[in-house]
Parts: C-alpha cells; structure tokens; sequence
C-alpha cells in the first residue's frame, strides 16, 4: 500500500490522465492504483472535481516558473520556448481540463509576460513585441499538438512511398521526407529561425528590466 498524500495523489491522478486520457479516469482507478479505499482520496484532495481544480492549480505554478535560461535575452527566449513546449506535450490532457475550466488565459500569461520582458531588454516593443511573442507561441503551440497527435496518431501519409513518383529528381530529398519526422529538429529549425532577426540587437542604453 502507497503511502498516502495530496501530493502522491495528485502524483497518481496525474499520470493515469497523460497516461489514459480525461475520459478514462476514474476515482477508482485511481484508488486502486494507490492500494487505497475511494474514502480515503475523498479525505485528502476533496471528489473529483476538487482534484482536478488543484492538479490545475498545480500546473498553472508549473508554467509560471518555467526556467529561462541563458546569458542573453535570446537565449533565454529559445530556452522559455524549448520548456513550454515540453510541458504543453506531457501535460497535453491536463490542459484540456484547464481549458474546460477557462483557465488557459491563465496558463500562458506568466510566459507571454517574461517573452515581453526579454523583448524589451532587446528594444522590442509595443506592436512589434506583440507581433515576435505571438508569432514564438504559435511555433511552441502547433509544434506541441503535431508531435503529440504523431505519437499517439495513426502513420502519417508522409510516410507512405507512393506519394511520391519514381521520377522525382531529389531522390534524396523523397527519402527524407518519407522517413518519421524529428519534430524535435523541425522545432528548434523553426524557432532558430524566428530568434534569428533578434540575435543582431543589442540591448539599448538605459532600457529598464520588467
């Protein structure tokens, strides 16, 4: 029998949802899966709304504190952006109940805020700053959804050697693209290359942290 606590709950509620989805999750698979009686979850977080407003809770602290590190604001974006990324993939179902409860304003303005402070050591403001901090959560937002619906999605057509003729004259290139996409590779391509206009600015004289 595991020994019991809000937090080795929440543990445990957590992994069944990433593991089995929303729909799957139950207060008594989850006892079981803890070795203890339904009553005795009821005890420490509350019935099943109760724990998924604290396992929302505790993801909403998670985002606020992402670590952005790194020497430069730059690094500190593409390193912000990598760990956002990371979180939205293996918190992906647990989002979908922050999302039912309306919070996902919420779950995003504490990086949206520290991608505007890092802008702003850079110069970067106003609509301009608005313009890179959106375009930086798209990438971070469509890369997480295309990666987790690959690896829990069918094959992808990508893969499938008949899309593409004999004829083709960049054998190399049908190759490539008939192979398993690294979507960590393309991720960090396409954020490179968004970073990439900011890398030659240099933080103005005088310019106040946020």
């Amino acid at each position: 029998m595991t020994s019991t606590s809000a937090e080795s709950i929440m543990d445990a509620a957590a992994h069944l949802i990433e593991r089995d989805g929303v729909e799957a999750f139950t207060m008594r698979g989850l006892a079981d899966r803890l070795g203890v009686a339904v009553t005795s979850i009821y005890w420490h977080v509350g019935g099943k709304d109760a724990l998924f407003d604290r396992l929302v809770e505790r993801l909403l602290g998670e985002l606020a504190n992402l670590p952005a590190d790194g020497s430069s604001p730059v690094e500190r974006i593409a390193s912000l952006a990598r760990n956002q990324r990371r979180v939205l993939i293996d918190r992906q179902h647990l989002l979908a109940i922050a999302h039912e409860r309306d919070r996902t304003p919420m779950l995003f303005l504490p990086i949206q805020q520290t991608l505007a402070a890092q802008l702003a050591e850079l110069g970067v403001t106003g609509t301009d700053a608005a313009l890179v901090l959106r375009a930086i959560q798209v990438h971070v937002i469509s890369s997480a959804v295309m990666q987790f619906s690959a690896v829990r999605g069918a094959k992808h057509d990508e893969e499938d050697p008949s899309l593409w003729t004999d004829d083709w004259p960049d054998r190399e290139l049908v190759r490539a693209l008939q192979s398993p996409t690294d979507y960590d590779a393309v991720f960090d391509y396409g954020l490179d290359a968004l970073v990439a206009p900011l890398r030659d600015r240099r933080q103005p004289s005088g310019s106040s942290e946020y």
